[in-house]
């Protein structure tokens, strides 16, 4: 079973090593999902066609902050009911929040969570996006969160079973700087993942783990540039890029190995 977590820690895992079998192409191909029926959206006594309009709103802006003004403007929820339909579609399982970050490297931080679909083959289908599309150059701003919230989702659904562990968060702060998520573990030491749709590494993409780096010091355990290139790469001591797909098939054996 993956444990991505617990390979970062690994003495044994070499980056560069790493090789991965997906392209833009094929993760786009993991936001198309079958015909099936939009899910059963019944819930206490909350109201369905209610709950299914917060559900379309979040798709719009896939893993964005929860912005409660913004959901009531567009749903007709009140702002203050807002969060007991949020809950409910936590609890039936279509969407999971990442809070703001908590650890202490962090410095005003936004608190407001970010809620990320279980599914994200439904997401893209409630938002009407065209999977082909998403390939294209210009359709790459719109991919994006969508490869953020199946990096974010994949490393929630590890954390009960991981022989590590963390929380996963996401970093935002009243000075601008911006995390993608960290992982955080228990001795307050934490991890930087930031997730790009570039096939390829520039030094560009790792700037806000740099600033990141700097301000945590020795509670700094690496940052991880997440991207749709082939293979990994070590950009410096404690930094470097890997797969999307090294979080759920981590493969870092030397082609032609036994």
């Amino acid at each position: 079973m993956a444990d991505f977590v617990a390979r970062l820690g690994s003495r044994a895992s070499v980056p560069g090593e790493v090789r991965s079998r997906f392209g833009v192409e094929e993760y786009a191909g993991l936001l198309v999902g079958d015909d099936r029926p939009l899910p059963d959206l019944r819930h206490g006594r909350l109201s369905p066609s209610a709950l299914d309009a917060l559900l379309r709103a979040l798709a719009v802006r896939p893993s964005a902050e929860l912005n409660r003004a913004r959901l009531a403007a567009v749903t007709g929820i009140p702002p203050t009911t807002i969060a007991p339909y949020v809950a409910a579609l936590v609890t039936l399982g279509h969407v999971r929040l990442v809070p703001g970050a908590r650890a202490a490297v962090a410095k005003r931080a936004i608190a407001r969570p970010r809620v990320v679909f279980e599914d994200p083959a439904l997401a893209r289908r409630l938002a009407g996006d065209d999977p082909a599309g998403l390939t294209e150059m210009d359709g790459r701003a719109r991919l994006a969160p969508y490869l953020e919230g199946i990096a974010a989702a994949e490393l929630l659904r590890q954390q009960a079973t991981s022989e590590v562990d963390y929380r996963v968060t996401h970093l935002r702060e009243r000075n601008g700087l911006e995390v993608d998520l960290l992982v955080e573990l228990p001795d307050e030491t934490v991890y930087g993942l930031e997730v790009r749709t570039a096939a390829g590494f520039r030094p560009h993409q790792f700037r806000n783990l740099e600033a990141l780096a700097a301000r945590a010091g020795s509670s700094f355990r690496g940052g991880i540039v997440l991207n749709t290139a082939p293979v990994g790469f070590k950009y410096r001591p404690g930094m470097w890029g890997l797969p999307i797909s090294a979080l759920w098939e981590w493969d870092d054996r030397r082609p032609g190995a036994d």
